[in-house]
């Protein structure tokens, strides 16, 4: 989308009490599957603009995805988002699994039996060796660990020296994160990023949890960059929408 929307702002209201959220931009409207949407790859496209957009002097950029709660989309849409900055913009990426309760990049990627980062981050080992090439393309794979124990602890001097390396090596790190209703590990993350984007499940995430979120970032010094308003339907016709 070409112009900024506030967030939530006139949608994602109670039924009853009604409650905006007026203080993140909507950085991409994502139509529900079957929905007559935009394209995924334009959306993903327009997406990165924007946070190049706000982050104009950053070289390398480490961006953060977090959700409130599960079945957002959140790993759904940081895949398809460095996908797409990978083969379409030209960017060398790696999608970091931060979610150690549902590592669905690790699964997706089949890449079980590959070093990650918290295993490189625990031994010592170099950084290099917790990431691993996808084919022939310019997306890496940063995997985590199946662990249903939240350990913040981990996210420390020594993780923030393997963020460095990493931002030496790519152009784009995306850091997949839990939910934060279900983990507070992405609220250890935060601060050490350069932006973050929330994911919001249009008609179905509560306002007061989007806030919740909000909140809790800001009080740990996140740079909340903005909203993926996800899984949304378009009432009218798609040809009105691009008039908005």
């Amino acid at each position: 989308m070409s112009k900024f929307y506030e967030a939530l702002q006139n949608i994602e209201q109670e039924k009853k009490g009604g409650g905006t959220l007026v203080t993140a931009p909507v950085l991409a409207p994502l139509a529900a599957a079957g929905s007559s949407g935009f394209g995924l790859e334009d959306e993903m496209l327009s997406l990165y603009k924007l946070i190049e957009t706000l982050l104009p002097h950053q070289k390398s950029r480490v961006i953060q995805f977090i959700g409130a709660k599960e079945g957002e989309g959140t790993s759904t849409i940081i895949r398809e988002f460095a996908r797409v900055c990978a083969q379409l913009v030209g960017l060398s990426v790696l999608l970091f699994d931060a979610d150690r309760h549902h590592p669905s990049q690790v699964n997706f990627f089949d890449v079980q039996d590959k070093i990650g980062w918290l295993e490189a981050l625990r031994s010592g080992e170099p950084s290099g060796n917790a990431f691993h090439r996808v084919g022939d393309s310019k997306l890496f794979i940063s995997p985590g660990c199946n662990s249903a124990v939240s350990t913040p602890e981990v996210f420390n001097s020594k993780f923030e020296h393997m963020c460095s390396d990493f931002r030496g090596q790519f152009d784009l790190v995306a850091i997949d994160s839990a939910p934060l209703l279900i983990s507070p590990d992405g609220l250890a993350i935060a601060a050490k990023v350069d932006g973050i984007v929330l994911v919001v499940e249009a008609e179905k995430t509560r306002w007061q949890a989007v806030k919740t979120m909000r909140d809790s970032i800001a009080r740990v010094g996140g740079n909340i960059l903005g909203v993926v308003l996800n899984k949304r339907r378009y009432y009218i016709p798609q040809s009105i929408y691009k008039y908005l």
